[in-house]
């Protein structure tokens, strides 16, 4: 098995359920494969500050982050890659696009390089919980005053009704926008080329590698195009029935139980404990 590149999902995949993980075994797991010049890819829907502040006290050359699912990649703490919305995407979002039938029932966030912004009025409820995820979340009067790069519009609905949306998300931008399910019942839509795939093909591009040089771990929809790039794909045992029918294979243990890293062990590092 040739590794080269290795990319892992965050939520529901390397992350507890608690957004936690076993940082010691983490640590060791990065300088196992940094001895084999192979860097591991967080790839998220989250922003970059969130997945700063997640992995403050693990940070190292051979961890990349790749944030807001595809519209920022991190190496060395340094941008190589900016896919924020054009200004003309963002003005006519917020001038016209929101105001769209698809948007009615809708609890948008635009979030930017500098922060994260909604409107007032929003349920406190979801603005609490919205904090949780989105760093320096700011409630505006207005969605047309906000004065940041957007990286992503991410969009509320009830889970069971995410992917219908993303199927009417695609027909009205297409050829504009792009959205993909985060789980949990948020839409995130992006520019047309921004996506996790796109992203570890950035990567791998850069670096020289194909298809079969990439491990790859998810448990969700938006994982699903990178599952089926990836020759080594690991679909987590927690995951889905359909996401784990587009992976290669499925991982022995789940989010809970470090899946991804007791795999990275065995198969990469050649530990079987």
């Amino acid at each position: 098995m040739s590794i080269k590149l290795i990319a892992t999902d965050l939520n529901g995949t390397l992350l507890r359920a608690d957004q936690s993980f076993d940082q010691a075994r983490f640590k060791r797991v990065l300088n196992g494969l940094k001895r084999l010049n192979i860097p591991l890819v967080l790839s998220s829907g989250n922003q970059y500050a969130h997945l700063q502040q997640l992995f403050a006290d693990v940070l190292a050359d051979n961890l990349v982050m790749v944030a807001e699912n595809g519209a920022s990649i991190y190496a060395r703490g340094q941008q190589i890659f900016d896919g924020s919305l054009t200004a003309e995407q963002q003005h006519h979002f917020v001038t016209v696009d929101r105001f769209q039938d698809l948007f009615k029932h809708a609890y948008l966030i635009l979030v930017g390089s500098h922060g994260s912004y909604t409107e007032n009025g929003a349920p406190e409820k979801l603005v609490a919980m919205a904090r949780q995820f989105y760093d320096h979340l700011q409630l505006v009067e207005n969605l047309d005053t906000v004065d940041d790069r957007i990286k992503k519009i991410s969009v509320s609905t009830m889970p069971a009704a995410a992917a219908t949306l993303v199927e009417q998300l695609n027909a009205y931008f297409d050829g504009q926008l792009r959205a993909h399910d985060s789980g949990y019942g948020v839409v995130d839509l992006v520019g047309q080329h921004v996506g996790k795939l796109p992203a570890i093909q950035f990567l791998a591009q850069r670096w020289g590698l194909n298809a079969d040089e990439v491990m790859a771990f998810g448990d969700g929809a938006n994982d699903v195009p990178l599952l089926k790039y990836a020759t080594h794909s690991y679909a987590m045992v927690n995951a889905p029935a359909e996401v784990q029918a587009v992976a290669n294979h499925v991982t022995a243990l789940d989010n809970e139980h470090a899946g991804v890293l007791a795999t990275i062990e065995e198969l990469v590092l050649g530990k079987t404990n």
